[in-house]
């Protein structure tokens, strides 16, 4: 038994020096992860997605404010629900596609950095038809989880504007 520990102890302690010799490193968790933002205005639609990224970026020490130099025009978000499977019976595999548009402008002169793009994000889920109660619950985690994804990708197009 000792011998098998001993192995799988050398064989994990390998992976993690190929994976650090790599390059490899877990999402989020790099070095120049954080803004040097220092304050952004965030305009347009109020709902889950804009509280969503105003705590995120005040989490990174953005300030949000109405008369900061930068300004992020974000309209309504748009959630639309595939069905994938064929069948009606069994498991129900459906796709989430949640689209944000938005756009970028200095305040000072409303020249747009960025003119109207949109972030997208497909999350797929699976839905089981022998509990039908626990579908809007799956449906409402996957929209979740897809504006979790889409903050991170809104984070990181804000990223792009450092020297801006």
């Amino acid at each position: 038994m000792q011998r098998r520990q001993f192995l799988g102890l050398t064989l994990s302690a390998a992976g993690a020096l190929v994976l650090s010799g790599c390059g490899f490193h877990l999402r989020g968790l790099e070095e120049g992860g954080i803004l040097t933002l220092e304050q952004l205005a965030v305009a347009g639609n109020e709902g889950p997605f804009a509280d969503m990224l105003v705590q995120r970026l005040e989490d990174y020490g953005v300030q949000v404010r109405d008369d900061a130099p930068l300004r992020l025009n974000l309209s309504a978000e748009n959630a639309s629900y595939r069905q994938l499977s064929t069948l009606d019976s069994g498991t129900q595999d459906g796709q989430l596609v949640l689209n944000v548009p938005y756009s970028i402008q200095r305040t000072s002169d409303n020249a747009y950095l960025q003119d109207r793009q949109s972030v997208e994000v497909v999350e797929d889920y699976s839905l089981a038809s022998d509990n039908l109660l626990s579908q809007d619950d799956v449906r409402e985690d996957a929209l979740e989880n897809a504006r979790r994804e889409a903050v991170r990708q809104m984070i990181e197009r804000l990223r792009s504007l450092q020297g801006s």
